[in-house]
């Protein structure tokens, strides 16, 4: 057996455990290798053992002995990553916000009185945070189920194979384009573990921008210097909320982009030319969307240096010498430089990793 033909009896065994359950997944393996390895010892040409043993998809049925599915084996682990995903999506944000809601209604109080009614409002947080995520999740997880049983049902693919080349000989064959006939060159190559994207990361940058999305909408004052004082806190914003009308749209579109691009990465699950290609334009568009917030929108609090000075007369807080160093064209300089490195070096990588590893899943 060649490095060619073992290559492609890799590439098949990958194709048909990929639509199996993981715990059956070894088990088929070793026994598909044998049957594979017998059939070649007979034809001699791995290319005429794997075109008789047809496509891997329908192939793999046999295993599963016949079972009806909602969500078959095929969908059921990017079925369990989305409604994980989603549901800390609904969830997170709605405590949080409810936490948020029920501390910020607290009367002004000291000493004992204060921790008391600390202590109240954050259950009572809790409580109503509970019931409204167990909702929201409901409705999630309905949303997304419905949506993978119709993928199931309509047999749709996430797939980065481009469609087979017509060619002359395919012509005089008198093949038709709708259907063509299986044979081992539809076989994608098995992804590089190096070109393996972490899902876990994925939800993380996916639920903490949802979250940090919900914030900016529902309480973007949360954003804000925070003085302590003899029964009260005072909060001086960061952001100028007088403007917010205009600015949280701008803020708003970067990151649903990132968000978008977070989704795809999450759903291809390795480097390839469309991820690339993705990373690439959401980068470039983030940076301009970043430049316009941090050097054209009144983005930062005008009056910001005069408000938290004045609650520093009357605050216990010693932030007073940090202050003198607070000037708004700085600091939007300083956070639209790292936001450029920090994009700029994720590209990188992930142009890098495409190149090197992710060769395998190019959609060119």
């Amino acid at each position: 057996m060649t490095t060619e033909e073992k290559d492609l009896q890799n590439r098949y065994v990958y194709q048909v455990t990929r639509c199996l359950p993981k715990a059956q997944r070894e088990e088929v393996r070793m026994e598909l290798e044998e049957l594979i390895g017998d059939m070649y010892a007979d034809k001699g040409s791995m290319e005429a053992v794997l075109t008789q043993l047809g496509d891997p998809a329908r192939f793999a049925e046999q295993y599963r002995s016949g079972r009806q599915y909602l969500i078959g084996p095929e969908y059921l682990e990017s079925y369990l990553w989305f409604v994980r995903v989603v549901l800390l999506c609904v969830a997170v944000p709605v405590l949080v916000l409810s936490l948020v809601s029920a501390l910020t209604g607290l009367p002004a109080a000291a000493g004992q009185d204060a921790a008391l009614l600390i202590l109240r409002a954050v259950a009572a947080g809790l409580r109503n945070g509970i019931v409204n995520a167990l909702a929201g999740c409901v409705s999630a997880f309905g949303a997304v189920t419905l949506l993978f049983i119709v993928m199931e049902w309509q047999k749709v693919k996430i797939e980065t194979r481009k469609a087979e080349s017509w060619s002359v000989e395919k012509l005089a064959d008198g093949q038709k384009p709708s259907r063509p006939r299986w044979t081992p060159r539809f076989l994608e190559p098995v992804p590089d573990q190096r070109a393996i994207i972490n899902r876990g990361e994925s939800a993380v940058g996916i639920v903490f921008m949802v979250v940090f999305c919900v914030l900016l909408i529902a309480a973007p004052w949360l954003f804000s210097a925070i003085f302590p004082q003899e029964g009260a806190v005072i909060f001086v914003p960061l952001f100028n909320l007088e403007q917010w009308p205009t600015i949280l749209p701008v803020f708003v579109l970067s990151l649903v982009i990132a968000l978008a691009d977070e989704i795809l990465q999450m759903v291809m699950g390795c480097y390839c030319k469309l991820v690339m290609i993705s990373n690439i334009l959401c980068g470039v568009i983030q940076i301009l969307l970043c430049a316009l917030l941090m050097k054209v929108l009144p983005f930062w609090n005008p009056n910001f240096l005069a408000e938290a000075q004045a609650a520093l007369a009357t605050s216990t807080s010693k932030a007073g010498e940090y202050l003198a160093y607070w000037n708004a064209d700085t600091v939007s300089t300083v956070v639209l430089a790292v936001m450029i490195l920090i994009t700029l070096a994720e590209m990188g990588t992930t142009i890098y990793k495409t190149l090197r590893y992710g060769a395998a899943v190019r959609l060119g």
